[in-house]
């Protein structure tokens, strides 16, 4: 029997040493058979360690933001406050919260080295930190944005497994280049906020932060109904000019009618109702001079109308009843005009039949035919 002398080193390294030291006083045939076996067994057993250890796990080679791996970043807009809404110029002011959020497992780090489970950083900060990874920042712009946008707060916050949220709240102007006014002022007004990422979509994708989207319950705006939003996802032609990502915050306006039948249609009945009244005077004379008067108010209505609205190339259902109130007007000061000369010239029965007959048939009939039509053909076809 040989003695072994003991191992010199503690740990698994003297354990080696002792192991081979064994070894060494073996016959050449067993230790051939040994080492063999020790070879076969490692190569078993390596597939199944590194797989416990995820070293052949391939998405960990696999950086995001690639053709390969695309980003998903998911977006939520959020109007807090509508400033304005001119529709003349075909923009409103919005003041909005923006969250983006998206997984990066290059931006994980070791809560216990620093104590805490998420970071709290600067949106300078961060994009100067991340430059140096081996990673991307979803970079995006607001596409209908018409002025600066004043950011009144931003941060990021980087959790310990890679989640990153980017929070925003700012204001600026945003374009509405989807009104019509055909409807006016029966109309519904279409809105967006639309975000558009930097890269092509291929690199990095969008998704619908549905919990952090919508409208605000007191945005400050009076003259509109703001209601009805969703969030719309799409591609269009970014700043790379390849396809981008794009999501947008849309939403509906509706006027309040109330202002409208009062300030405006009242006051048209009323105008209205005093012409037809005029066919009551047998003096022609006075009627021509209130008709005339009735041309001027007229008048005036329509430069009040035409003030709030751009300059369009088509008519409103309000410019359509208004321009024929202004022709069935001057046409009463042409009636009025002709039966007068029938008067004088001593066929005054004749004057008088006309007269009746406009009374009951032509000017309460045509009125009705004039706003039939202007509802079939601007409020139900259009």
């Amino acid at each position: 029997m040989i003695n072994t002398p003991p191992c010199p080193l503690q740990g698994p390294v003297g354990r080696s040493h002792y192991f081979l030291h064994d070894m060494n006083i073996l016959r050449p045939s067993k230790r051939f058979a040994l080492l063999v076996s020790l070879l076969l067994a490692t190569i078993l057993l390596m597939p199944v360690q590194a797989l416990a250890q995820g070293l052949f796990r391939s998405d960990m080679d696999r950086p995001v933001g690639t053709p390969e791996n695309p980003l998903q970043v998911g977006i939520g807009i959020h109007i807090d406050q509508i400033s304005f809404v001119d529709q003349k110029s075909e923009n409103y002011g919005a003041v909005a919260t923006i969250r983006a959020r998206w997984h990066d497992p290059a931006l994980a780090f070791d809560r216990d080295e620093i104590g805490r489970d998420a970071r709290i950083v600067k949106p300078e900060a961060f994009v100067e930190y991340a430059s140096s990874l081996p990673t991307i920042v979803p970079a995006f712009v607001i596409q209908n944005q018409q002025s600066n946008r004043w950011i009144h707060q931003s941060v990021v916050a980087i959790e310990h497994t890679g989640q990153v949220t980017y929070f925003e709240k700012s204001s600026l102007t945003l374009q509405a280049p989807y009104f019509n006014f055909k409807k006016y002022p029966f109309d519904q007004q279409q809105f967006f906020f639309e975000i558009v990422s930097v890269f092509p979509a291929d690199v990095v994708q969008y998704t619908a932060l549905e919990e952090f989207s919508g409208l605000g319950n007191l945005l400050g705006e009076e003259e509109w109904i703001l209601e009805r939003p969703n969030m719309v996802l799409s591609t269009t032609t970014g700043l790379s000019g390849a396809p981008s990502a794009k999501v947008a915050l849309a939403f509906e306006g509706r006027r309040h009618i109330m202002y409208y039948a009062i300030r405006i249609f009242m006051p048209m009945l009323v105008l209205i109702a005093c012409s037809w009244a005029l066919f009551f005077l047998d003096e022609y004379r006075k009627r021509i001079e209130i008709a005339g008067a009735n041309l001027l108010v007229f008048v005036a209505f329509n430069w009040v109308i035409s003030d709030d609205l751009p300059k369009l190339g088509y008519l409103t259902f309000l410019d359509f009843i208004l321009q024929w109130m202004f022709v069935v007007t001057g046409a009463i000061i042409i009636f009025s005009v002709l039966l007068r000369r029938l008067k004088t010239s001593g066929r005054e029965e004749v004057a008088r039949k006309l007269d009746n007959y406009a009374i009951k048939w032509i000017y309460p009939l045509g009125y009705a035919a004039i706003v039939g039509f202007a509802i079939m053909n601007y409020l139900v076809v259009a």
